[in-house]
């Protein structure tokens, strides 16, 4: 797994690269910027396939092993895990009529186990859907939700505002926010255009269309994305409300971006 943790406070220092080991697993993550009591500390997965249990565990190493060392007074903490599709969030056995993969790779994985709460993610967890997913399970949240405790689903599209706080009673205030957005799914020409008709149990064309974006999904997320609102107000900067997009999360490969 490659995890790529970035602290957002649009600062950004020279990139480090460090390893970190996790059971069998060798995670390699890259790192740039300097912690701020304002700022986001971000870590961005790509397709994690089931493997929660070693991304965390991998996180949570280098927690303590580099962004303590970096900044102690912020205990080394990082702030939100966003994971860019591919989860395979199954519930259990049932939903592998729902995940368009090859039988040799259906296996439960990890989500099932914070699916029930025997185990709680230990970074707030924002995640967009694949084409590798339960996909029954996320149909059942297009607008979004929470698929387990402190792992939320974007939805087919949608924005979220992640805000930080300190204080309690009455000190209690917000001190800074993240505006995210995502669009789960990946490109198909043919059903782009066409409305949501998948319902499981799918067949074998909408076991694959179901994961398909949408024309009217992107028109929801720029509308949501505007910094204008309903009655056209202008942005609010004290309260974040109908700002710009900070971080835009896809499954598929945005078109422009060079390696």
């Amino acid at each position: 797994n490659y995890i790529d943790n970035r602290n957002y406070d649009f600062g950004r220092g020279p990139a480090r690269r460090n390893n970190c080991k996790s059971g069998d697993h060798v995670h390699y993550i890259e790192s740039s910027g300097s912690p701020t009591s304002t700022s986001f500390t971000v870590a961005v997965q790509g397709c994690s396939h089931g493997e929660l249990d070693s991304i965390y565990e991998a996180l949570k190493t280098y927690e303590s092993q580099e962004l303590q060392a970096e900044n102690p007074e912020r205990s080394g903490k990082i702030d939100i895990l966003i994971c860019c599709g591919d989860v395979q969030t199954l519930r259990n056995p049932a939903d592998f009529h729902a995940l368009n993969v090859p039988p040799k790779y259906k296996t439960m994985g990890d989500f099932h186990a914070y699916y029930s709460g025997r185990k709680v993610a230990p970074i707030l967890t924002i995640m967009i859907g694949g084409n590798h997913e339960s996909s029954n399970y996320l149909q059942e949240l297009y607008y979004g939700g929470w698929v387990a405790p402190n792992i939320w689903y974007m939805g087919a599209a949608g924005v979220i505002n992640v805000c930080k706080n300190i204080g309690t009673g009455e000190n209690f205030h917000k001190i800074a926010t993240l505006r995210i957005a995502g669009l789960s799914g990946i490109y198909n020409s043919h059903h782009y255009s066409l409305g949501r008709f998948e319902m499981p149990p799918y067949n074998r064309g909408s076991l694959r269309s179901v994961y398909h974006i949408r024309h009217v999904d992107v028109q929801r997320l720029k509308a949501l994305g505007s910094t204008e609102s309903i009655n056209h107000q202008k942005p609010d900067a004290s309260t974040n409300v109908n700002r710009t997009i900070d971080i835009m999360v896809s499954h598929d490969w945005p078109r422009g971006i060079a390696h």
